[in-house]
């Protein structure tokens, strides 16, 4: 339960004491003054969008005006509303009144659209830029792609002599943007070298500059081999990338051999299959010296067997070959693509006492693409994991628990961030790490209420990275993972809650949260999958991440400042599972 005590402070400014039972950090709002403006940032603030949010803090025993209509304020002060700018001098008239006392302000924005790109000016190359970031390493029948900015109107040239063209200003919107591209010939002999590019006038005076990156060419007679340095090396689709990083394609065990036909984005390009190529990156790998051949095996005989709590399959090659493996629905099978390996299988021994795997086969689906298949008993994947030891690639797959009951299960709880590492700052200053730790501790009491086993990856405000949380969690063999967070935005108007998982066989589990969280009466966000959260990504239990709502936006952070909330989304939570273990029955 939460407490409000209000208490005026000299003239124009009001207290809010927030009292909070049961958690051991106190969520307290800041002081909050009779009108605080936090945008506009000044009396006169010059910006370059159109829709800008007029927003602060006010004392909540007052009305709010801006321009003549009432602005809403929150229960925490809070206040937000879109101003939609005309380009110019936008003026705007504030009114904070407390019964017979109004106080005024004026404020003033100014809406300045950017100026467009403007051409280079004089005879002078402004940039020039390579097809991706970093120095490249580039193999014949690659596709080398160059931009150059410069003087609009000339000609211009890269490399060998080779044309590049201006572009249409449709498309740049600024004229002198040249572009051009040339396919990397075995002829060619770049060994680290700067490209050169060149612009030209109706004089043939020239002016020339170098990329800051180099090129080499990967022409050497023999394959270009690495081993992967580490337990869990990410395998990349692309060189894309936000803030969780690029899509991964899946993680690789230690000393697996891979072969190198490029580096971009401090990314090793590697051949995975005749069709297949994928990117690690360069710090997770170690090039083997001189002479070795591509990564490549025959596979030898498989067993499948149990030990009571999980199944194997044991595929036997000659070398660690890089792998992917993915999960097939209706029925649930998981299948696991070895890249280089080549059938040689003629038995396949299943074990009696199988508890999670129904039957196994492969396909050589490609002269050197090997599939896997391990069809489950039931349709709920409860965890599986590919290792090798040795050169012998094991697939362990987890047995649904015996009974699916909570008070069978082990749980692990996150609290997303804490410590240093603050998360979101709402508009009153409260911030995220704090709201966390104290739903996932209200999420704890309530699985202990319904007798789980409960496990938390911090109980306290602490510093605890991701990758350090990951490794604890593997090493603690949780049935089920809860990760909670707090969403944000730069639109303070976006509100809602959400849920996110990253496997597909587990989307049931954040799917079931969700519809339960929406009981709660907040918007819907959305179940989001594919989700590259490193909490979301392992494959040995499943996962589900709440963003339980927005505290970017007044409604949603009114609502998060109220422990009695807390309680709620927690038993939401709850409540979620027990529907997500009852489908899976």
């Amino acid at each position: 339960m939460v407490y409000l005590s209000l208490f005026r402070l000299g003239t124009g400014f009001v207290a809010v004491l927030v009292l909070i039972t049961a958690w051991p950090v106190a969520l307290i709002a800041q002081p909050v003054p009779r009108l605080k403006v936090a945008f506009p940032t000044s009396d006169s603030t010059i910006v370059a969008e159109g829709t800008v949010y007029f927003k602060g803090r006010a004392d909540t025993t007052g009305t709010l005006f801006l321009n003549g209509d009432a602005v809403k304020i929150y229960s925490t002060g809070i206040f937000v509303s879109p101003l939609h700018l005309v380009e110019g001098i936008n003026e705007l008239q504030i009114d904070h009144v407390i019964e017979s006392d109004t106080l005024h302000k004026r404020m003033v924005v100014v809406y300045k659209k950017p100026l467009p790109p403007q051409p280079t000016t004089g005879f002078a190359i402004e940039y020039v830029r390579l097809s991706a970031a970093g120095d490249l390493w580039l193999q014949p029948g690659d596709l080398l792609q160059v931009e150059m900015k410069a003087s609009p109107g000339m000609s211009a040239t890269f490399y060998k002599d080779i044309p590049l063209f201006e572009v249409d200003t449709a498309e740049t919107q600024v004229a002198g943007i040249y572009r051009g591209e040339y396919i990397i010939q075995s002829s060619d002999s770049l060994l680290d070298q700067h490209i050169q590019f060149s612009l030209f006038d109706e004089s043939r005076k020239t002016v020339s500059t170098n990329s800051r990156q180099r090129v080499r060419v990967l022409n050497q007679p023999y394959a270009l081999t690495g081993l992967t340095t580490a337990n869990d090396v990410p395998l990349f689709y692309g060189l894309g990338a936000d803030r969780l990083g690029g899509a991964k394609m899946g993680y690789l065990d230690s000393l697996v051999k891979l072969e190198i036909t490029g580096k971009m984005n401090d990314m090793y390009r590697v051949r995975l299959s005749e069709h297949v190529q994928a990117y690690v990156p360069v710090n997770l790998v170690r090039l083997q010296q001189g002479a070795h051949f591509r990564p490549y095996s025959l596979t030898g005989s498989w067993t499948v067997s149990s030990d009571s709590t999980n199944d194997f399959v044991r595929i036997g090659l000659s070398e660690r070959l890089p792998y992917t493996a993915a999960v097939q629905q209706e029925p649930t099978r998981i299948v696991v693509d070895i890249y280089g390996a080549v059938s040689n299988s003629n038995w396949i021994t299943q074990k009696d006492g199988l508890i999670a795997i129904e039957n196994v086969w492969y396909e050589q689906v490609s002269k050197d693409v090997f599939r896997v298949y391990i069809e489950t008993k039931k349709p709920q994947l409860w965890g599986y994991e590919v290792r090798y030891s040795g050169t012998q690639l094991v697939i362990r797959v987890k047995s649904q628990p015996t009974t699916l009951d909570l008070r069978r299960l082990r749980v692990a709880v996150d609290a997303g961030h804490g410590g240093s590492n603050v998360g979101a700052v709402g508009m009153t200053g409260v911030l995220e790490k704090d709201l966390n730790l104290s739903m996932a501790l209200k999420l704890k009491s309530a699985l202990e209420r319904a007798g789980t086993t409960v496990i938390m990856t911090r109980e306290a405000d602490k510093s605890v990275n991701n990758g350090d949380r990951l490794k604890w969690l593997n090493a603690q063999h949780p049935d089920l993972l809860i990760s909670i967070h707090c969403n944000a935005s730069v639109n303070p108007l976006v509100q809602g809650t959400s849920t996110y998982y990253r496997h597909q066989a587990y989307r049931s589990l954040s799917k079931h949260i969700l519809a339960k969280m929406r009981k709660l009466e907040l918007a819907d966000f959305g179940n989001v999958g594919g989700f590259n959260f490193m909490l979301n990504s392992p494959t040995e239990f499943p996962s589900a991440l709440v963003e339980v709502a927005f505290l970017s936006n007044p409604a949603d952070e009114e609502r998060l400042l109220n422990t009695g909330f807390h309680d709620e989304v927690a038993e939401r939570i709850v409540d979620g599972l027990l529907e997500f273990l009852e489908a899976a029955r």
